[in-house]
């Protein structure tokens, strides 16, 4: 099918222009397949991966710990962005044509937003956590209550909703050439702005914070090493998961923000017309950035099987039944150390 797709992406599109009047788009070889093809293994580990995740934190944990209800929703959060996926699959394989309805194009586009929101905010209170209790073990003692991480949970994922609006409100089917797509309505000088503010507030500073607490509790670590001698395997381990999950995190969603961010800029200055490279490149450069932020919903499964001990044993025993173990809350690498 020849290419006469509109300038679009997941959040946001370049231009309200027609067609013809974009710059010609770079298409690596068989890009089409190749995205679908991801999509779908994405779709079928993640699903499977964050249910089962799901799954063994509600029904088969015999102690329930504090930072399990964090674990529990990042992984809801990922799950209901990828029950979205088959409609950008869809997508894919239609030569980027929208066939699912203006509901189903503003409804998953805003789920998408959503969870990047709620992951980064989690994600920022996790570390935010181990930084008070190994920072402030006497008054994380008094805040760290049953009743704690649920209220936290809660204004999450209520903060995460209302950001989600702005792509809400921006996202449209628009009809070029008898074809729809699904595609953000043209862009202001204010909307700019807002993008750029958002982008800023609610991924970049969090993603700050994140390294900046981490370096924090390292540091403080290390000196308590050099000082005693000793080395908790569990700290060091419950420090480890929720680092590593920060910066899959970072890898997957920053170089589709980066390039979010010069495609608002290419948008607002109207580059394209005299930078007709720079507009090609950003395109393409949103395209393999988005693989990587649609790829994250399904690492941190594997990332809590393989650190965490106890999700480990809970999940090999959902999986294999039949095999023995001992029995977990006796004896396992709690986060919550």
């Amino acid at each position: 099918m020849e290419e006469t797709t509109p300038s679009y992406d997941y959040f946001y599109s370049f231009s309200s222009d027609t067609p013809e009047e974009n710059c010609q788009t770079l298409k690596l070889p068989y890009m089409e397949i190749f995205v679908s093809v991801l999509y779908i293994v994405i779709f079928l580990v993640g699903t499977v991966g964050n249910g089962l995740l799901i799954g063994v934190l509600i029904f088969k944990q015999y102690v329930w710990r504090l930072t399990d209800t964090f674990i529990v929703n990042l992984a809801i959060s990922d799950f209901s962005f990828l029950i979205t996926l088959p409609f950008w699959i869809d997508k894919e394989l239609a030569s980027g044509l929208w066939r699912s309805g203006s509901i189903l194009c503003k409804g998953s586009s805003y789920v998408i937003s959503v969870n990047m929101y709620c992951s980064i905010f989690l994600l920022t209170w996790m570390s935010g956590d181990r930084y008070l209790t190994i920072m402030y073990p006497s008054m994380a003692k008094k805040i760290r209550t049953k009743l704690y991480p649920i209220l936290v949970c809660i204004s999450v994922w209520i903060l995460s909703c209302l950001l989600g609006l702005h792509t809400l409100q921006s996202r449209e089917l628009k009809r070029y050439n008898n074809h729809t797509y699904c595609v953000d309505k043209e862009t202001t000088f204010n909307n700019w702005v807002g993008s750029l503010m958002l982008l800023t507030l609610a991924f970049f500073i969090p993603l700050f914070s994140i390294l900046t607490l981490h370096y924090s509790i390292i540091k403080k670590l290390y000196e308590h090493y050099q000082k005693f001698g000793k080395h908790d395997k569990k700290l060091r381990k419950s420090i480890k998961i929720v680092f590593m999950v920060a910066i899959v995190f970072f890898f997957s969603w920053t170089p589709f923000n980066i390039f979010k961010i010069l495609a608002l800029m290419s948008s607002i200055l109207e580059l394209k017309q005299s930078f007709c490279l720079y507009y090609k490149i950003v395109y393409l450069g949103m395209e393999l950035g988005g693989l990587f932020a649609f790829a994250n919903s399904c690492t941190n499964p594997f990332i809590y099987f393989f650190f965490d001990d106890c999700i480990h044993r809970a999940m090999i025993q959902s999986i294999l039944p039949c095999r023995k173990y001992n029995k977990p809350g006796s004896s396992f690498s709690s986060l919550d150390t």
